[in-house]
C-alpha cells in the first residue's frame, strides 16, 4: 500500500539519513521525499511517500517518533491524504496547437516558460491528475516530463501549536 509519512522535527543535520536508513533496513520502498523549514525556523516538516505493509509502517512510525528530535509522525494512506505534486512537461513548440491548448486548459495546467524550441507546462495536483495530462500530451512532441516529491496539505499539531505543511 502507498502511505504518506508526515514528520515534524528539529532541523538536525543527518536526521534524513537516519530516517531513510531505518526505512531501507526494513525494506520499505521510498517513492518520494521532501523536507522544508516551517514557520518556526528550528523545525522542519518531512514528507515521505512510501510503499509498505500496514504493520510495517505502523511500527516504523513508532520507531521514528522515538527519535529525540522528532516531535510528531503522522501516517495516512496516500489515497486518503491531502497532498499535491508539481509536474513539468516540456513540449516541442511545433507540436503546440489549439487541441494541445484545450488539453492544457481542461486539466488546469499553465504554461510557465517558452524557450528556443520548447514550451514548459506546469500542472499541480495529485498523481492521477498529473497522469491524465501526461496521457493527453503523450506523443512525438512531448520531449520530457518530471514530477516533484509529495507535498502534504495539512497542518500538524504539537502541544496546541499548529505548524502548517509547507514542504516543497
Amino acid at each position: 500500500m502507498n502511505y504518506l509519512l508526515n514528520i515534524l522535527s528539529d532541523d538536525r543535520k543527518g536526521l534524513m539519513s537516519i530516517i531513510t536508513s531505518m526505512l531501507n533496513r526494513k525494506g520499505i520502498e521510498i517513492e518520494s521525499i521532501s523536507a522544508a523549514k516551517t514557520d518556526i525556523h528550528t523545525q522542519v516538516l518531512i514528507n515521505i511517500q512510501v510503499i509498505a505493509h500496514d504493520a510495517d509502517i505502523k511500527l516504523m512510525a513508532f520507531k521514528i517518533e522515538n527519535i529525540i528530535e522528532v516531535y510528531k509522525v503522522e501516517v495516512e494512506l496516500l489515497q486518503h491524504a491531502a497532498y499535491q505534486k508539481v509536474a513539468l512537461y516540456t513540449l516541442l513548440k511545433q507540436g503546440y496547437n489549439t487541441q494541445i491548448n484545450n488539453q492544457i486548459q481542461k486539466y488546469g495546467a499553465i504554461i510557465v516558460g517558452y524557450d528556443n524550441d520548447v514550451i514548459t507546462i506546469q500542472k499541480t495536483g495529485r498523481d492521477e491528475d498529473i497522469q491524465l495530462l501526461y496521457n493527453a500530451l503523450e506523443g512525438k512532441y512531448l520531449k520530457s516530463f518530471s514530477k516533484s516529491a509529495v507535498i502534504a496539505l495539512k497542518a500538524i499539531t504539537v502541544d496546541d501549536d499548529t505548524v502548517i505543511s509547507k514542504a516543497a
